[in-house]
């Protein structure tokens, strides 16, 4: 492929960060920590219920590419320039497809943190982590919801919940439709390309139980989540059910200390069919593969909390095993052609305090992470056909953060935090090689964690009126892994290899402010600067940027509230260019334009309120302006949505 706009031609030039300028950060960023010379500012956002009200988005994955230093991507969520973000709800390793999932109504906060976060949330906390925290049983509440938009889709929501004497319960229904989300005229890769309106359905239960005593608490979670989609061919269609069982229970032993305890399980099931893929004629959209996986994930948490006046400390252990497993089949004779499975335990200890230092404040966090690679298969019919096997690989990695906020005046704030995270390499890499004509791929069992590092310095600052915030930051990703070509005979024989090296910086900025009683503005802006600076697999992209990461991201939201029972705002979202390949490929040979141009796009809504029920009606992506996100995914049109809520 032909890498127009790549940074071969740039080679000779010095990258812009080398170790040892990268130690001369840190060593300041450590200086500046000992001496309390930063504080807080906006490492950590967050989105509350009242937010998520006052917005009515959607869907809550929109609110994200709306927050400062988020980029979301054919449903990967990476941010500052890292695509290794953690994901968890109710204290639950998850993923992006359930935040997908949640209902606005079921949220009572999220917190958004940006830089290496794996101190707290362990593997894949690379970027960051998003955790969820959704409402408790214990609020009485029902309501009967009904949307519509222009395009056809639909969905009905009952949601409900009571509280008598500590029991509380709590239950959410909910069938939907989503027609036209996406569509792809035109790519390089013929099965891309949609010929019909993509669609799809969901239904949704999810029951709450609790009880609340004088020093205990108990919860109960059950959900299921059943969908399907059709993306755009006749022959590229998926059937999906998601059932989760989470409880939770706190103990309150002491004055000083608690004790909580968490144990869930997750199983996903998914079967669909996948045509050939060579174009969109009949033979292209012929179905040829039968797809089936599936997987479960149980989880147990225990902690003990310590806390005091103006102090906290919590430590504990948490371990996750997790079984996988994939068969591609012949649409036809149903006959296995690839097979594969795996099985991990994750075991992890982790502690953490804050506590008050000087006049500001000390967080301390730090975290040992085991997994064990229990046991991998890989099965290709062929010709010929082959079977791999391996087990019992120990990978570990320790994941310490430090972080300092100093309060300058009443209305300033300084902080700096400095944090590591990783990734583990997937069980495959470790132990399944693949025979193919021409090719071989070899197993690395000797592959390290991806690893992170992420310095922060910020100020901040809020009064009355609003408030603005500024945060420098800086990420290195080393050992990166990527498939590396060992030798270049017959047959080419290739390696998954740690040989990769990244680097992030940028600033984030946001300001909001009342500009009347009745009028108020916020921005965000946020300048990221991706940089490969070692790939030994194709050296050739060093100096490039990382796809799917625009250098400059903005925001507004103009409110306009005169009464409780009444809101309109005006949302401005601006995104630049950003590229799709690592190449940094700008114009194909085919013409095809992989790097994306930038766009703003404008969303107006408004609500009324009443106490009996309220209506929104909104209009995303106003000037119906066409553009470019993801793998050539065009953008959601000028859609019109309507939502009527009665409370009762």
């Amino acid at each position: 492929m032909p890498r127009h706009g790549s940074a071969s031609r740039r080679h000779g030039r010095p990258a812009p960060f080398s170790g040892k300028g990268f130690r001369r950060l840190l060593g300041w960023a450590l200086l500046l920590l000992a001496t309390a010379a930063w504080a807080e500012g906006d490492e950590i956002s967050l989105i509350t219920a009242a937010d998520i009200a006052r917005e009515k988005p959607a869907d809550l994955v929109e609110m994200l590419r709306s927050r400062v230093g988020l980029d979301v991507s054919n449903s990967v969520v990476s941010m500052r320039g890292v695509q290794g973000i953690a994901v968890f709800v109710d204290g639950f390793a998850s993923s992006a497809a359930e935040f997908s999932r949640l209902r606005p109504e079921q949220i009572e906060r999220i917190e958004i943190l940006r830089g290496a976060a794996s101190a707290r949330f362990g593997a894949e906390a690379m970027g960051g982590a998003i955790a969820i925290t959704t409402r408790d049983a214990h609020q009485v509440h029902g309501s009967l919801t009904q949307g519509v938009d222009s395009r056809r889709g639909h969905f009905t929501r009952v949601d409900g919940g009571h509280d008598s004497d500590g029991l509380g319960w709590s239950l959410l229904a909910e069938k939907a439709q989503d027609n036209g989300f996406r569509s792809v005229p035109g790519s390089p890769f013929p099965y891309q390309i949609t010929v019909d309106d993509e669609y799809s359905r969901s239904s949704l239960v999810d029951g709450k139980l609790g009880w609340r005593g004088e020093d205990l608490e108990l919860s109960l979670n059950l959900k299921r989540d059943d969908g399907y989609s059709f993306l755009g061919r006749p022959n590229w269609a998926f059937d999906t059910r998601t059932d989760n069982v989470r409880s939770r229970v706190r103990w309150r032993a002491g004055p000083l200390l608690s004790l909580e305890g968490a144990l869930g399980e997750e199983r996903y099931r998914s079967a669909g069919v996948r045509d050939r893929g060579t174009g969109t004629d009949a033979a292209g959209l012929a179905a040829e593969n039968w797809l089936t996986s599936h997987y479960r994930q149980r989880e147990g948490d225990f902690a003990l909390v310590w806390q005091g006046e103006g102090w906290q400390a919590r430590s504990g252990v948490n371990v996750v095993e997790l079984v996988e497993s994939f068969v591609n089949a012949d649409y036809a004779s149903r006959s296995t052609t690839r097979a594969a499975d795996s099985r991990i335990r994750k075991e992890a200890w982790f502690a953490s305090a804050e506590l008050p230092l000087g006049p500001g404040w000390l967080e301390l966090g730090l975290r040992r992470d085991l997994q064990r690679y229990l046991s991998s298969r890989v099965y290709a019919a062929g010709p010929p056909a082959q079977e791999t096997a391996g087990g019992g690989m120990l990978k570990t990695a320790t994941s310490p953060k430090i972080a300092y906020a100093l309060p300058v005046t009443d209305h300033y704030r300084l902080r700096a935090s400095l944090g590591t995270g990783f990734s583990p390499p997937q069980a495959s890499q470790l132990y399944n090689g693949y025979v193919s004509t021409g090719s071989v791929t070899l197993a690395n069992p000797a592959l390290k964690p991806e690893l992170s590092t992420t310095a922060d310095l910020a100020l901040s600052h809020t009064d009355a009126a609003g408030s603005w915030g500024l945060t420098l930051f800086a990420t290195r990703w080393q050992d990166k892994i990527a498939t590396r070509i060992v030798s270049y005979g017959m047959p080419n024989i290739s390696q998954p290899q740690n040989v990769g090296e990244v680097w992030s910086h940028g600033l984030e900025a946001s300001w909001s402010r009342n500009l009347t009683p009745a009028w108020s503005l916020a921005l965000n802006y946020t300048y990221n600067r991706t940089r490969v600076v070692k790939n030994d697999a194709d050296p050739a992209v060093v100096g490039n940027e990382l796809p799917d990461m625009p250098r400059h991201k903005a925001n507004l939201s103009l409110n306009y509230s005169p009464a409780a029972d009444f809101t309109a705002r005006l949302k401005l979202r601006a995104a630049g260019s950003a590229f799709t390949d690592d190449a940094n490929t700008v114009v194909d040979a085919q013409g095809y334009r992989w790097r994306k141009a930038g766009y703003g796009v404008l969303d107006l809504a408004a609500s009324w309120r009443r106490p009996a029920w309220e209506f929104t009606l909104a209009v995303d992506n106003a000037l119906d302006r066409d553009y470019v996100q993801g793998f050539f995914w065009h953008g959601e049109p000028r859609t019109w949505r309507g939502e009527l809520t009665l409370r009762f």
